[in-house]
């Protein structure tokens, strides 16, 4: 994706009880192609590249947490997007983490109960 204003969808993680035949899946149907990343040695995710529109990551779930389609929206600050969704009757559901060498991020809920992230990257070096 080219250049994606704050508010675009830039990521789409997936959680699967499966990964492996959820990529096979993926792979054999759609052609997409997926990358294991070694810059996250405890947890096993891949990333993957769908051929146009955001690209995304792969990995079991965590925690307990579901398996679904979680979309990660740009904005310039995670702390005032938090501010923002909580005015606006968001539910915060994981505080800001970093991503090391790559940005932060923070899981939400609308009201309605979905949920989604916000996706702030690092400045450029």
């Amino acid at each position: 994706m080219t250049d994606p204003k704050p508010g675009a969808i830039v990521h789409v993680e997936l959680t699967s009880s499966d990964p492996e035949a959820t990529r096979k899946f993926l792979t054999g149907v759609f052609g997409w192609k997926f990358k294991k990343e070694e810059a996250m040695p405890e947890m096993e995710y891949w990333t993957f590249d769908a051929g146009s529109g955001p690209g995304g990551g792969l990995m079991k779930p965590m925690g307990g947490s579901p398996t679904g389609t979680l979309n990660y929206i740009l904005v310039t600050s995670v702390d005032a997007a938090v501010k923002k969704i909580t005015s606006h009757g968001g539910k915060i559901l994981m505080p800001k983490q970093e991503i090391p060498n790559v940005g932060w991020f923070a899981v939400y809920e609308i009201p309605g109960g979905i949920m989604q992230a916000i996706y702030q990257p690092k400045a450029p070096a």
